[in-house]
C-alpha cells in the first residue's frame, strides 16, 4: 500500500506542477524537492548531474517556447521541466524496478476482469526498466567499437552499427528467455 501510495503521489505531484500558476508555487515545489532529497538522503550532486545530462532537452523546449510564445512562459516551462525531471531522478532513486513493476501489476488488478494476467505485467514492466541500462551500455560499446574501427556513425554506416546492436539485443533476449525457463516461468 505504502508503494501505490508513492506511486500515485508521484505521478499527481509531476502532473500538478504543469498546472500550477507560475512564481510562488513553482518556488514550493522546489523547495519541497530540495527537503525530499535532503530527508531521503540523496545526493545532491547526483540529482544536479542528473539535472544537467537531461539540459539539452530542457533547452531545446525552451527555445520552441520561445518561438511558439513568450521568453517568461518558455522560461517557467523550462523551470517546471527541470522540477519533474528532479522528482522523477527522487522517485527512480528511491524505488527500485522490482517495486515498481509490483506496483504496477497491483493497480492492473481490475484488468483481471477481463482475463488480462497481470502478473505477466509485472513481469514485462521488470524486464523493460531493467534492460535500459543494458541497452545504454551496448549503445556505448558499438559506439566505441567504430570508434576504434575508424567507422564514422553516419546514415551510409547505419546498417552496419544496428547490426551489431540488434544482435547484442537478440542475444540479451534469448539471455532472459532462457533463465526464465530455467526459473520455471510459464510464459
Amino acid at each position: 500500500m505504502k508503494d501505490i501510495l508513492k506511486f500515485l503521489t508521484f505521478i499527481i505531484y509531476a502532473t500538478i506542477i504543469f498546472f500550477l500558476p507560475n512564481h510562488i508555487y513553482i518556488l514550493a515545489c522546489l523547495f519541497i524537492n530540495l527537503s525530499i532529497i535532503l530527508l531521503a538522503k540523496l545526493s545532491l550532486k547526483k540529482a544536479i548531474v542528473n539535472t544537467l545530462k537531461i539540459f539539452p532537452f530542457i533547452l531545446f523546449t525552451f527555445i520552441i517556447n520561445i518561438f511558439l510564445d513568450s521568453f517568461i512562459n518558455a522560461l517557467w516551462i523550462g523551470i517546471k521541466l527541470i522540477l519533474v525531471c528532479n522528482t522523477t531522478f527522487i522517485y527512480s532513486q528511491t524505488t527500485t524496478v522490482a517495486r515498481l513493476a509490483k506496483t504496477i501489476r497491483i493497480l492492473c488488478t481490475p484488468l483481471k476482469l477481463f482475463k488480462i494476467n497481470t502478473e505477466e505485467i509485472e513481469v514485462m514492466v521488470c524486464i523493460a526498466l531493467s534492460l535500459l541500462p543494458a541497452i545504454k551500455n551496448d549503445l556505448i560499446e558499438v559506439k566505441n567499437a567504430c570508434k576504434a574501427k575508424n567507422i564514422d556513425i553516419n546514415l551510409k554506416n547505419t546498417k552496419y552499427i544496428l547490426s551489431k546492436f540488434l544482435l547484442s539485443m537478440i542475444k540479451r533476449v534469448n539471455q532472459i528467455d532462457e533463465a526464465m525457463i530455467e526459473k520455471g516461468c510459464d510464459y
